[in-house]
């Protein structure tokens, strides 16, 4: 058996190996292999001999000890899978040392010794998975609150720099502001299908495609309808990505702001979003310049009120017409087949509009006129995107 004179030894053996075998040993420092992980190699090694008698059931100090340490170990960023290699390879030499003594060992006392070997190895292995996933968890608590913290210090135009410290992140010159539209997927209305399951599938697949763009530093707050994303960099790309992991109908308005000037493009953003989503504007990604018109009409002014009352005479069946009418390009045919109808009623409803409003939707110095109602309108009847 091992005695005190070959521990010394033997862990040296150990600590050679986890260096060079293990770069998350490798790279740590000297102090902390010579002050933490040393001393738990020897404790972990004694432990083995000691629990030999009793089939390998460790101490359980030592358990409490095992579990201590991988907390330490994962505070310090070494991964779980490196914790459990080491004590692995401390098995490993401890049954190589004991070599001389296994050849001289008959079957029955071989089968006791290796039994004796798995039961050390897996209540010990249990003890670090349980404190390195409870030091994981409340880690993750933790950096999600920090990086919610910094997002809401951005949006709200607060000091971000000590937040930006306590979420670990290095804040970019430019953040790419994003709101977003998002629409469900099939599986939210599937009978039979658990539709906040879906849902919440859906928001993960999209968080995971934004933190593919900008890694650790993105900052998201998502909804399965919509919601807010800051990211360091852009991607020409960024519209089929997120449409592509959503599985759904995604609409997003993008503004670049420097972290002190992102209140503004959040604002900004989620205005843009708006003004696409409420006139009908396509699944896309839309940026002020391309809703400047419905932009600069729909703002709050003395005449909306009068622009959206330019339309009150007209009823269901007309304001779907108009509606179908300017969307579909002022095609008739297309107008008819979105509705279901007739060119003929088409032409009638088009003429009866004229008629009530005292504005002809097939007179083009009408157009601008009906346009501008119809996205007051539109903006002032349906509820927004969350954004």
């Amino acid at each position: 058996m091992l005695d005190d004179a070959h521990v010394p030894l033997l862990v040296d053996r150990v600590l050679d190996r986890l260096v060079e075998r293990l770069p998350s040993y490798g790279s740590l420092p000297v102090e902390a292999l010579t002050t933490d992980v040393r001393p738990m190699a020897e404790r972990a090694l004694r432990g083995f001999v000691e629990s030999l008698p009793d089939g390998g059931v460790p101490d359980p100090d030592l358990v409490r000890q095992a579990r201590e340490s991988a907390i330490a170990r994962g505070e310090e960023g070494v991964p779980m899978a490196a914790i459990l290699d080491a004590y692995l390879l401390g098995l490993q030499e401890s049954v190589t040392q004991l070599r001389p003594e296994l050849e001289r060992a008959g079957s029955a006392e071989l089968i006791d010794f290796f039994g004796a070997v798995l039961t050390f190895q897996h209540v010990v292995h249990q003890a670090i998975a349980a404190g390195f996933l409870e030091h994981r968890e409340s880690t993750v608590g933790e950096t999600q609150a920090a990086r919610g913290a910094l997002l809401a210090a951005l949006v709200d135009g607060g000091d971000a720099t000590d937040a930006a410290y306590r979420a670990g992140i290095r804040l970019p010159e430019r953040y790419v502001v994003a709101a977003l539209a998002i629409g469900p997927h099939p599986d939210e209305h599937q009978a039979g299908v658990d539709n906040v399951v879906a849902a919440r599938r859906k928001v993960r697949r999209l968080k995971v495609e934004l933190e593919r763009l900008g890694r650790d530093d993105v900052l998201t707050a998502l909804s399965p309808t919509g919601g807010l994303a800051l990211l360091p960099a852009g991607d020409d790309h960024l519209h089929a990505r997120l449409t592509a992991a959503a599985g759904a109908d995604v609409t997003v308005a993008l503004e670049t702001a420097t972290p002190g000037a992102v209140p503004k493009a959040v604002r900004l953003a989620r205005e843009v979003l708006e003004v696409a989503v409420k006139t009908r504007r396509e699944p896309g990604a839309y940026r002020l310049d391309d809703v400047l018109l419905e932009y600069q009409l729909t703002r709050p002014t003395e005449a909306s009120a009068r622009l959206r009352a330019a339309l009150d005479p007209v009823d269901g069946d007309l304001i779907h017409t108009l509606d179908a009418y300017l969307d579909s390009g002022l095609r008739r045919n297309a107008t008819a087949a979105a509705l279901g109808v007739h060119a003929n009623t088409v032409d009638n409803r088009l003429r009866r509009i004229g008629r009530l409003t005292g504005l002809d939707p097939t007179r083009p110095a009408d157009l601008p006129m009906l346009r501008a109602a119809v996205a007051v309108r539109r903006m002032s009847a349906e509820p927004g995107p969350i954004g």
